[in-house]
């Protein structure tokens, strides 16, 4: 929610889907960029995709298999690799805040900032 937030700030339309949303393939393939972040394998297929999209896989999708789902990316323009994408970007982000809360309750300065 706080990157959809994020986006109509700079003007795109935003549709939030679940799990449960109506006909959700359909939904995704009319994205232009799709977020997928439900948590849960197999939620987006190749049904979902479209020729074109940018896919960023917020979370490892593993199958019942303990495969990761791939079928999505010979549809699409581009993809977050997983893993190794979104993830290890966010866990650097997170270090960095908790560095700068340890060095605030300290009084202490973290990369130039008070």
């Amino acid at each position: 929610r706080p990157l959809s937030m994020l986006l109509v700030k700079e003007n795109a339309t935003v549709t939030i889907c679940h799990t449960r949303t109506k006909n959700l393939p359909a939904v995704c393939r009319e994205a232009e960029i799709l977020i997928a972040a439900a948590g849960k394998a197999g939620v987006i297929g190749r049904e979902s995709a479209a020729p074109g999209q940018i896919v960023l896989d917020v979370g490892i999708h593993m199958g019942e298999d303990g495969r990761l789902c791939d079928e999505v990316e010979p549809v699409v323009e581009a993809i977050t690799p997983v893993p190794g994408g979104v993830g290890a970007v966010t866990t650097s982000v997170l270090a960095g805040h908790v560095i700068e809360a340890a060095s605030a309750s300290r009084g202490q300065t973290f990369a130039g900032r008070p």
